[in-house]
């Protein structure tokens, strides 16, 4: 039973890294449950013993590796720094997600395409870093460093610029050489016009 389980799991987690594979390079749409399969090496049918769709499959990924992905984010960063720090470090590591991590790239360019429950779904498995984003936007207003924005205008202005500073490290030649320098451009016009 165990072993069943352990080849099980092992099939999911393949089409999991499978799907991230043609997902970055021929985009979710042009992907199909039949060029994951074959990558994995399993038939077309045996994939929906695993999934519904390919939509299914990305939501699952999501609902599975967002929340460590969240965490290891979230976890990085001293909770005893000022919220200017703070920012500063989850707005140049989420970037840095957003701009080269398969599964950044993915959520960035694919997620508004996917359908209302997926959509949600999606979110519900951001929502810690969602969560951290507005704790440290909160104490920074509470500490004087932030402008009192409304939270919901002040969540659209970061979440824009991560995503456009993202967007601009993944159109770039050669993301990885960018990674840093557009990061930290954002995160100083992120910071400046959040502040007090």
């Amino acid at each position: 039973m165990t072993s069943r389980r352990s080849a099980r799991e092992d099939t999911r987690n393949a089409l999991f890294d499978a799907a991230l594979e043609s997902f970055a390079h021929h985009g979710f749409r042009d992907t199909t449950h039949a060029d994951i399969a074959a990558d994995v090496g399993i038939g077309r049918t045996t994939f929906y013993e695993y999934f519904e769709s390919t939509e299914d499959l990305l939501v699952q990924l999501v609902e599975e590796r967002m929340p460590v992905v969240v965490s290891e984010i979230v976890d990085s960063i001293p909770q005893d720094a000022s919220p200017i720090d703070r920012m500063r470090e989850l707005g140049l590591r989420t970037v840095a997600f957003v701009g080269l991590d398969h599964l950044g790239l993915i959520l960035h360019t694919e997620a508004m395409k996917l359908s209302d429950d997926s959509q949600r779904r999606v979110a519900a498995a951001h929502a810690g870093l969602v969560g951290e984003f507005a704790e440290v936007f909160t104490a920074g207003v509470a500490a004087g460093d932030f402008r009192d924005l409304p939270v919901r205008v002040a969540g659209q202005l970061m979440f824009q610029t991560v995503m456009g500073a993202g967007r601009a490290i993944m159109d770039s030649p050669d993301p990885k050489a960018q990674v840093h320098d557009t990061a930290d451009i954002a995160v100083e016009f992120l910071i400046r016009g959040l502040s007090a």
